[in-house]
């Protein structure tokens, strides 16, 4: 955040089912799961999320605090604590 203190210090995180723009973000991006491949991480904002396909046309986001699911190949930095 711009002052320097974690998101998670402002807001709460909990998963959701993805919205239709939402889903378009994921696939835009190159992060939406499929049936093939149920399960993809990313991040938003600099907190880690996991999108899991659940069935056609509905994903979960599910974001996490936890750093061990910072993906490897976003382009930005892991979160720090």
């Amino acid at each position: 955040m711009p002052d320097g203190r974690l998101a998670k210090d402002y807001w709460v995180f909990a998963g959701q089912t993805a919205t239709g723009a939402q889903i378009d973000m994921l696939e835009r991006s190159g992060v939406k799961p499929s049936k093939d491949h149920p399960t993809k991480s990313f991040t938003m904002l600099g907190v880690p999320h996991t999108a899991e396909w659940r069935q056609e046309g509905f994903i979960r986001l599910t974001p996490s605090l936890g750093l061990t699911l910072s993906p490897e190949d976003s382009g930005e930095d892991p979160p720090t604590r």
